[in-house]
């Protein structure tokens, strides 16, 4: 059993029940069957075969889904990927999980720099037309549709990319069978109904998409397709939320922490057609489970773990109902049923924590000893080796602690420091380099970079707009910092506790007046000190840290900015000058 396996019986049992509600059209099981059928036909015709991997770009649309559910029916893997990415990463990605094909929509593919890949575009198989045009989904139902049988739960599903630590990133092979057992154990878990309408936020590069994708369908469920939810702006999810009547959404810590940010400060409400929001990716701060309790009583809150390699979500912890105090543990929870749970004794009350179970994947591609050190051989089968250092707490449930190696969660992505580094070592004019990450109360961890420029000519501005053509925007660190030298430790190895600590003392005069005042301002939301000439991306904003920063300017100021503002005055100064000209 897999799942084309439920789509085949979900497309003849409820043909004319939603599957995919995008902005302009909303797609049935009937027709999402018949579309990825059609997709798998241009496939074969084109020469893809069983185990072959195609690429397929992150594209939220119906037809950016129908792409990758097609290339399982043709019985090949997916590979998706971004777009705007850097082209050496995407070469690499190319490589790695040696692909010849892509496919998706055509606007889709012109967006992909040239990768030396056959395109297949949507709509490319000859009955597409007719097909598309039907208004009708009560006609005959075919499992096969002249593309071969379906494909075993041993069979290859996507090959899924992570920060790897040569530097290097590392390609998840993920059979079939994971996805079988881990999105039904989710959607169990989460209390999926065919009522549900679940809201695609996470990118298609992401394993969190899997969860909001797999555990939607195959629970007959619908999948709804927003361009405005996901614009990164809080006030935009919630309309979104609201408009298309979605009751049930996943998101990155980082960015629920700035939903929750923003509730307190407006005192809004969320929509009353929101039951469930589901986060994971980083740890959850006591605080904002505190505020959540109070704006959001009625909706549910649950907090998940889980790693691409074990696919999805392992464990999970109701945490709506919790009243932790400031610096309290906040559970990852109880493992689901289908996951068999290791803890290995590191000492002092702490653990390393290892998975097991049928969703783990195969291991990495072309990389034998790291699979092999990550995936060891145990009494049951193999196990997966998080890195992940978890304790107990009284009733059971798991309580993350940290990594036992330095691979971080930042944006709610794995990132490999070294994987920054090697970036940062490549870019013109800087002689060494490290990467960390910083704790910030409000925002959780922060990455930052610092180097050393051999010739005087490197600076943070230099070295950002080198980093961007390198690195995916999600590895890209928040603040950049130029550094004299690198403190050592007597190994000879950097000393990262006192990069740390130097990255915390810097001091940077805000300014005076209103461009002070809100270099105050940015400073407290990016977690680094600002000058009132700093530029907000330069210091690492993104669209994300913008919400905080426009709540915070709404709240003291009283006047209503836009993201749009921030892009065109992205200083304290030039920000300043916008306000003192804006009615109130």
């Amino acid at each position: 059993m897999t799942a084309l396996h439920r789509l085949d019986q979900l497309a003849g049992a409820r043909p004319d029940a939603p599957a995919l509600l995008d902005e302009a059209e909303t797609v049935s099981y009937g027709r999402l069957w018949r579309e990825l059928t059609g997709v798998a036909g241009a496939l074969r015709a084109a020469g893809v075969r069983r185990g072959d991997r195609v690429v397929v770009p992150a594209d939220r649309t119906w037809q950016g889904i129908v792409s990758m559910l097609g290339v399982l029916r043709a019985g090949a893997a997916y590979v998706p990927v971004d777009a705007g990415d850097p082209v050496e990463r995407l070469r690499h990605v190319v490589r790695t999980a040696g692909a010849a094909w892509v496919t998706g929509r055509a606007e889709a593919l012109a967006a992909l720099p040239d990768l030396g890949l056959h395109p297949i575009p949507f709509g490319s198989a000859p009955d597409s037309a007719s097909r598309s045009a039907s208004g009708s989904d009560s006609g005959s139902h075919s499992a096969s549709g002249g593309v071969g049988g379906l494909p075993d739960p041993e069979d290859l599903a996507y090959v899924m990319f992570t920060s790897g630590s040569t530097g290097t990133a590392k390609a998840v092979m993920v059979p079939h069978r994971s996805i079988a057992h881990a999105a039904p154990s989710l959607a169990r878990r989460c209390g999926i109904t065919p009522d549900d309408r679940f809201l695609s936020w996470a990118s298609l590069v992401w394993d969190t998409s899997g969860e909001e994708l797999y555990s939607t369908l195959l629970s007959g469920a619908g999948l709804v397709l927003d361009r405005e939810a996901t614009s990164g702006s809080v006030p935009a999810l919630l309309r979104a939320v609201e408009r298309r009547s979605v009751s049930v959404v996943d998101l990155p810590t980082a960015f629920w922490n700035q939903v929750v940010d923003y509730l307190e400060t407006t005192g809004e409400a969320v929509p009353e057609c929101l039951r469930l929001v589901v986060v994971g990716g980083e740890e959850v701060r006591a605080r904002q489970v505190r505020v959540w309790a109070e704006r959001a009583p009625d909706v549910r809150l649950l907090n998940t773990y889980g790693q691409t390699e074990t696919v999805m979500v392992t464990h999970a912890a109701d945490i709506g109902g919790l009243a932790p105090p400031d610096g309290g543990a906040v559970p990852i929870g109880h493992p689901l049923p289908h996951v068999r749970q290791h803890l290995e004794p590191v000492g002092d009350g702490l653990f390393e924590l290892h998975v097991g179970g049928p969703t783990l994947a195969w291991g990495y591609r072309d990389r034998p000893a790291a699979t092999a050190e990550r995936f060891p051989p145990d009494e049951r089968g193999r196990r997966f080796r998080t890195g992940d250092l978890v304790r107990v707490a009284d009733d059971g449930a798991l309580v993350f602690v940290g990594r036992a190696d330095r691979q971080v969660k930042v944006r709610g992505v794995r990132v490999e420091p070294a994987e920054v580094e090697r970036a940062l070592m490549a870019c013109p004019g800087v002689t060494a380099a490290a990467a960390f990450v910083v704790d910030n109360a409000s925002d959780g961890v922060l990455l930052v970079g610092a180097f050393v420029p051999g010739d005087g000519d490197a600076t943070p501005a230099t070295v950002a707009a080198a980093l961007r053509t390198r690195l995916s925007p999600a590895l890209l660190p928040h603040r950049l910092v130029s550094v004299p030298s690198m403190p050592l430790l007597t190994t000879g190895k950097i000393d990262q506790a006192a990069l740390v600590e130097r990255f915390a003392r810097s001091d940077v005069a805000p300014g005076a007046g209103l461009a002070g005042q809100l270099a105050v301002v940015f400073s407290e939301v990016l977690g680094t000190p600002c000058a009132a000439d700093d530029d907000f991306f330069d210091q690492g904003g993104d669209s994300v840290v913008a919400t905080r920063l426009l709540t915070r300017i709404r709240r003291s100021y009283r006047v209503e900015l836009t993201f749009r503002d921030v892009f065109d005055h992205p200083s304290p100064t030039a920000l300043a000058g916008l306000i003192s000209r804006t009615p109130r």
